[in-house]
Order: C-alpha cells, then structure tokens, then sequence
C-alpha cells in the first residue's frame, strides 16, 4: 500500500462515518463549532482527536478531487478502497470488473498531482504504477 492508498482509505473511512440526519444539511453551520469539554481526556484520548482532525481536514481535501473524476475512474477508487478497509478482495466492480485495476491505477495518476498540489503527497512520492 502506497500513500495514495492510505489518504484514499482514510477518505473512504471518514465517509463511512457521515450519517445523514433529515432535514439538517450536511455541514450545518449551528453544529460546526459544537465541542464537548477536553477536562476528563487523557493524552492517549487527546492523541486520537488530533490524528481523527488530521484525517478528516485530509479527507476534506479529497472528497471532491475523487467527486471530479470521471464516473469509471471513481467506481475503481470506490472499490478498491472498499477492498483495502477489508483486507481482502471483497468487491467487485460492477460495471467494469475487467479493468478494475487499471483504471484504479489511472485513477491514482490523476489524483497524484493534485494531492501534491493540495500538500498531501511529497513531490517525488512514487506510487506502483509509476
């Protein structure tokens, strides 16, 4: 697994954790700000905030560099970091099962400059299909 792999998975994970509530839009202005007191955390429970915001800050930057890729590269990234959280090859493309890892590996080319440009990925950084 690559460093494209990790901020891909952490992306798919940080979405796993959405949950639609009705009626409220998604990035609801009056619950941004909501904390609850930091008085009883311990370090250890202070260290998992601050890697969970380092992910999720990330995962912001990501959401829409994969939302602009075109529908088939997007079905490759969805399911292979569907298939990287599992462990294990689990899902299938659906609607181009045989080119999968090729157009994952496309996929990977394209988001590859734009994380560079957004800070996310060294310049340099190699992934497989390079």
């Amino acid at each position: 697994m690559d460093r494209i792999d990790e901020l891909l998975l952490d992306w798919h994970e940080w979405n796993l954790g959405w949950d639609p509530v009705a009626g409220y839009p998604r990035d609801a202005a009056f619950v941004e700000g909501f904390q609850s007191s930091r008085q009883w955390m311990d370090l250890d429970d202070l260290s998992a905030e601050v890697d969970r915001r380092i992910i999720e800050g990330h995962a912001r930057v990501i959401d829409p560099l994969v939302l602009a890729l075109d529908m088939r590269l997007r079905f490759a990234v969805n399911t292979a970091v569907r298939n990287l959280a599992a462990g294990c090859e689990v899902w299938r493309n659906p609607r181009w099962p045989a080119t999968q890892c090729v157009d994952y590996r496309r996929a990977k080319d394209v988001l590859a400059p734009q994380l560079i440009a957004c800070g996310l990925l060294e310049r340099g950084t190699r992934h497989p299909s390079s």
